[in-house]
């Protein structure tokens, strides 16, 4: 099986199954409004509902990688999506979709985290963010899938048939991967309840969890609304989903740009520079909904997540080694949980068309993920706590 530094390739085809479903919403909330003959203001909850689940469980998944391993939970949950998203498909009205999507949300959030958390097992903190890049690589084609494959599914077919693609993907990565080593040696039998406290006493994991909020809204909670705004001018979801897919194409481009830059840049000032490209991006958006400002937009939003958030998800997975997969399964549920406040609270100026002032919001939210989370970063001193688990020695 071919590998990238030791990690099988077949490992991070979960993520990109993953990111396809999730990143298919955006340019799918106008067809499915029309489709239920509904608001757009009520579909945004099946955005809101996926990343609110999706924020909620990953502890639950952290618990169980800690306890059974990180390969038995990443299959369980890609199965688990498969099905989800086969009901997602099915759903007759929005409630049921509502209903399908959570638990989509719920279950999918199993597999990125658990990744990373693979990840860090594997490799040391000075190059783990350079073994996370090429997940990234995954993610990024998972993103263009997702916002390009939706725009054109429901604008050729229907909505519903797009859910089946990840859906199939996810079942059949869910097989591949009984072959895939474990990475953990030794298994947590540590009361759950005791084993989230003992992460919440760190200082530095409860700062990340509470700058994690924020991250969530600008990263993934916001960005739900660029399609949209297109949409809303009067172009096609086809239209949209290709434009919003630059963001994939971005987070491809910038992540091989990013193995050259890690080598020679400190982890703040690569965050930093993430920070502002997100910032730039919510500005230019907010001046216009146009084409031109939304693919802009958009490819800075891509740029973002290679250098900001990839940052941000090592970050997680360095505060507390001896905990590894509860410490970054909480970081998703508190990124998520901020994706879901920030979509949910803007979707009232979306249902009215008032772009403009929602993206000035994202852009102010923006800027303290900048200034606070680029100064603690360069504060952070960093954890190379080896465990017994085998490590890679390079990154390929």
């Amino acid at each position: 099986m071919a590998s990238t530094g030791g990690v099988p390739r077949i490992l991070y085809l979960g993520p990109f199954a993953t990111m396809a479903d999730r990143f298919a919403v955006a340019p799918l909330l106008i067809p499915i409004a029309v489709s239920f003959h509904i608001s757009v203001a009520a579909v945004t909850a099946v955005a809101s509902l996926y990343y609110l689940a999706y924020g909620l469980l990953p502890p639950a998944y952290g618990l169980l990688a800690d306890r059974f391993g990180r390969v038995r939970v990443i299959r369980a949950a890609l199965l688990g999506t498969a099905v989800a998203d086969v009901l997602s498909s099915l759903s007759p009205n929005l409630t049921a979709l509502l209903v399908a999507r959570f638990i989509t949300g719920g279950i999918a959030c199993g597999v990125m985290p658990t990744t990373l958390v693979y990840l860090g097992d594997r490799f040391p903190f000075t190059v783990r963010q350079e073994a996370i890049s090429n997940v990234l690589v995954f993610v990024a084609l998972g993103t263009a899938a997702g916002t390009l494959g939706a725009g054109l599914t429901a604008h050729a077919l229907t909505w519903r048939v797009f859910f089946l693609i990840p859906g199939a993907i996810a079942l059949g990565v869910a097989i591949a991967l009984r072959r895939v080593p474990e990475s953990l040696v030794t298994r947590s039998n540590q009361n759950p309840l005791r084993q989230v406290a003992g992460v919440l006493r760190h200082g530095w994991a409860l700062f990340l969890l509470a700058v994690a909020v924020l991250v969530g809204a600008v990263m993934f909670g916001f960005v739900t609304y660029l399609a949209p705004a297109l949409e809303a001018g009067g172009q096609s979801p086809a239209i949209a989903g290709v434009v919003v897919a630059s963001y994939g194409l971005s987070v491809l481009i910038c992540t091989r740009i990013f193995r050259f830059v890690a080598r020679r840049t400190p982890a703040a000032l690569i965050l930093a520079g993430g920070a502002a490209m997100l910032l730039i991006g919510y500005l230019v958006a907010a001046a216009a909904q146009s084409v031109p400002a939304i693919l802009t937009a958009s490819v800075l939003a891509g740029g973002a997540y290679a250098f900001m958030q990839s940052t941000f998800q090592t970050w997680a997975t360095d505060v507390v080694p001896e905990a590894r997969a509860t410490a970054t399964s909480l970081f998703a549920t508190a990124i998520f949980a901020g994706a879901a406040l920030a979509t949910s609270g803007v979707a009232g100026l979306a249902d009215a068309h008032r772009y403009s002032n929602l993206f000035v919001i994202a852009a102010i939210v923006t800027l303290p993920v900048l200034v606070i989370g680029s100064l603690a970063r360069w504060r952070y001193p960093g954890s190379d706590a080896v465990d017994d688990a085998p490590r890679g020695s390079q990154i390929g």
